[in-house]
């Protein structure tokens, strides 16, 4: 499957396959290993809210430490209800330089659209969503901004095709849509048919989001929608390597082979130590423990890993239930086909 380069503005990406910005997830140490893998054409940090920020602009979000030095394409994803405050958060990111200022109007979390009423609440309000996209592009200048979004509120109120125009009115380059209404859990199947309207309703990209785990559901997603590209967020939590296999797929070559246990023993023990680093044990210990636990889906003894590895209470810890619990051989990836949802913990806002 051949498809076009996946143009942002004035940014071309070398592969139509995106990462998604997942709170508490896609942070500095997950990026960069997601880049060292390859096959990802961009990827975003956590969600920023700007409000929150620009009240303390010389307080700069911890989401951002770093991102000077960190390769290009990197996006920001930002979310808040008022103009003033996307518009100085969107000037603040185009003097970093990063690469995309994307808008969250899908987030379905309670603490964002009850008590902030912003994220995916906003898909009830298009020209609201048209406002802020407009302040957003006045803020970042030459910097593209885009829009993330729901298929609108529930399945009696859909109006992505509404919200998009907005954005895509107001300056925005391309809009990715989630395949799932904001009052919708991920045990849903995404509505393919309904991102495939929004396609033909906007006359810019559209990123299909929702169920990407591997690469016969990404190309399936893009036939069926018709979309430019696809956004990855859960699957790439338990298969980080899934973006190389994604745009392997999509220019006609053979799959690359999943890791071997060895090889994911070794990117598991690379991951931690790069955490350490940067937070010292035990607390990157501590926060190494939500990603160890997505290691090793489809292996004997995955239950007994994940049990043992969540209650790891410093470095030396970590390596003595890695060594007591990753198989020796080979297991067959199944985590190829299934979407981690007997994971308790899910990420927010995707």
């Amino acid at each position: 499957m051949n498809l076009p380069p996946l143009k942002l503005g004035p940014l071309a990406l070398e592969t139509p396959v995106i990462a998604a910005p997942i709170a508490g997830f896609t942070d500095a140490v997950f990026r960069r290993m997601v880049r060292d893998l390859g096959g990802c054409g961009l990827i975003f940090t956590e969600m920023i809210g700007a409000g929150t920020w620009m009240q303390s602009p010389r307080e700069r979000p911890e989401r951002l430490d770093g991102i000077e030095d960190e390769p290009r394409p990197l996006g920001v994803q930002l979310w808040d209800r008022e103009p003033e405050m996307l518009y100085a958060a969107a000037h603040a990111l185009a003097a970093l330089d990063v690469s995309v200022v994307d808008l969250n109007f899908g987030c379905p979390k309670r603490r964002i659209m009850g008590k902030h009423a912003a994220g995916a609440a906003l898909l009830r309000d298009p020209q609201t969503v048209g406002r802020l996209v407009q302040a957003a592009v006045r803020g970042a200048g030459h910097v593209p901004v885009t829009a993330k979004i729901r298929l609108g509120p529930s399945l009696h109120a859909l109006n992505a095709q509404d919200v998009a125009r907005a954005a895509a009115d107001n300056g925005a380059v391309a809009v990715t849509v989630h395949g799932r209404t904001a009052d919708q859990n991920y045990d849903t199947p995404c509505y393919l048919d309904e991102i495939a309207e929004v396609v033909h309703a906007v006359p810019i990209p559209v990123i299909a989001n929702g169920d990407v785990r591997d690469a016969a559901s990404a190309l399936h997603t893009l036939r069926a929608t018709g979309a430019a590209g696809v956004m990855v967020a859960r699957g790439a939590l338990t298969r980080p390597w899934v973006f190389r296999e994604i745009t392997a797929a999509l220019r006609g070559e053979p799959i690359p082979a999943a890791p071997t246990a060895a090889e994911q023993k070794a990117l598991l023990l690379k991951h931690h130590a790069a955490m350490v680093a940067r937070h010292g044990d035990p607390w990157g210990t501590i926060y190494m423990r939500k990603f160890a636990c997505r290691y090793l889906q489809g292996a004997p003894g995955t239950r007994a890993f994940r049990d043992a590895i969540t209650r790891a209470v410093d470095a030396a810890d970590f390596a003595a239930i890695v060594a007591r619990h990753f198989p020796a051989g080979e297991w067959v990836d199944t985590a190829r086909h299934e979407t981690g949802a007997t994971l308790r913990e899910e990420p927010a806002c995707v």
